[in-house]
């Protein structure tokens, strides 16, 4: 049986996080259509969320409407809502703030600032989180 891109991006994002500080779940929600892949809480950073897009081939990502309006409402709220893009292949991840969530859907992924851009397993979430700054109610 073949996995799917995006589950293999949870494997890996789930195996990085495994045994540590983090707990993380999965979500599949079919009542709150849009609502994000995983809700992650550390001691440090409390609960966030992130959800999980696979770069496709023209360097873009695709987002439902329901995905572009939660993360949109929440990120205007101040909550830590996440997008992690990977490609492919999976060593490489795309890290940005749920703030440019309609930038990433019309916009090449280069092209719109992220918050980490590097190897999965050297991303450091704990940081990404405390560091991004949240926008104004």
């Amino acid at each position: 049986m073949t996995v799917k891109p995006e589950t293999r991006l949870w494997k890996n994002l789930k195996k990085l996080l495994e045994g540590g500080d983090y707990l993380i779940s999965r979500l599949e929600s079919y009542v709150t259509p849009g609502f994000p892949d995983c809700l992650i809480f550390h001691n440090v950073t409390g609960f966030f969320t992130i959800e999980l897009k696979v770069i496709q081939r023209n360097n873009k990502l695709k987002f439902s409407p329901f995905q572009i309006a939660w993360n949109t409402r929440h990120s205007r709220s101040g909550a830590p809502t996440f997008i992690l893009a990977g490609s492919l292949e999976g060593r490489y991840v795309k890290m940005f703030s749920s703030a440019v969530v309609r930038d990433l859907q019309t916009k090449n992924i280069d092209s719109v600032p992220g918050v980490y851009d590097g190897r999965l397993a050297d991303l450091d979430l704990c940081s990404v989180v405390l560091e991004t700054p949240k926008l104004p109610s």
